[in-house]
Parts: C-alpha cells; sequence; structure tokens
C-alpha cells in the first residue's frame, strides 16, 4: 500500500484492509473479475479489464468518484488485483482531474508507487482522456457502477 495524496491511498486487492486501518473511510475497487467484499467502509465498484482499451469512460467514472469523495473530506483507498495497472490508471487519471497533464501526472504516481504502470490499452484510454478539454466533463457527476 502507498499514499498518492493525503487523502489517497494506492493498493492491491489484499490492502483493503490496511487501508482502512491508515484511515480510509471508503475503498473503490477496480477489479472486473470479482464483486468487492464486504468492509466497514462503504466500497464503490467500477469494472475494469486490465488489457482493454476503450474504457475511458469508466476510468473517467472512476477518478471522477475519487475526486468527489476527496472533496467531500474523505480517505479514499483505490485498488485492483494487483494494484499496479489499473490502480494505476485512475490514478493518473485523478491527478490529471486535479490539474496535471499525463506526463506530470505519470511521473508523480511513479514516485509515490514506482512499480505502478498501466496496460498499453489503458494507457490507450489515458491518452484519448489526455486529449479531451478536461473543463467539458469535469462537472459531469459520477456514477458508481454496481
Amino acid at each position: 500500500m502507498d499514499r498518492l495524496t493525503e487523502r489517497v491511498f494506492l493498493g492491491d486487492s489484499g490492502d483493503g484492509p490496511a487501508m482502512i486501518e491508515a484511515g480510509a473511510t471508503r475503498l473503490v475497487d477496480l477489479r472486473a473479475e470479482t464483486r468487492p467484499p464486504r468492509y466497514r467502509v462503504p466500497v464503490d465498484h467500477f469494472p475494469l479489464e486490465d488489457l482493454v482499451e476503450g474504457q475511458e469512460e469508466i476510468i473517467w467514472r472512476a477518478a471522477r468518484r475519487v475526486q468527489e469523495l476527496v472533496a467531500a473530506g474523505e480517505t479514499v483507498g483505490v485498488y485492483c488485483q494487483a494494484g499496479v495497472s489499473r490502480t494505476a490508471a485512475v490514478a493518473i487519471a485523478y491527478l490529471m482531474l486535479e490539474g496535471m497533464d499525463l506526463p506530470t501526472a505519470t511521473g508523480f504516481l511513479r514516485s509515490r508507487r514506482p512499480a505502478a504502470l498501466p496496460a498499453l490499452g489503458l494507457w490507450k484510454s489515458l491518452e484519448v482522456l489526455a486529449r479531451r478539454r478536461w473543463e467539458d466533463v469535469k462537472e459531469a457527476p459520477s456514477e458508481e457502477v454496481r
């Protein structure tokens, strides 16, 4: 488990309890292959597939949800199975929403979680998102996928 920012933890599927113990009040599960376990804190589920292109919208919704939760004062734990690819994609998108460009967000993420890097399909989705004008979509509310 690593800390991306003061209010965002990143990890793998086994890190949920440690994130909660460290102060996470909400978890975001990015695994498409399983449903989230029950924890003593709410878990939002945004099922991403690791090696698939064209997932811009779900990456966007997950990153926007993290941003909304942090803005509301929550501490959020974000995880996928291994905590490397899908977690990295959503973390980078979140940092882009916070004002960083794609290269800066990637470098910032890697400084906090060196092994994290999106798989090629997710990276292509991030490139699509980076070309969008974030101002056009920042106001759209996120929707948790159940």
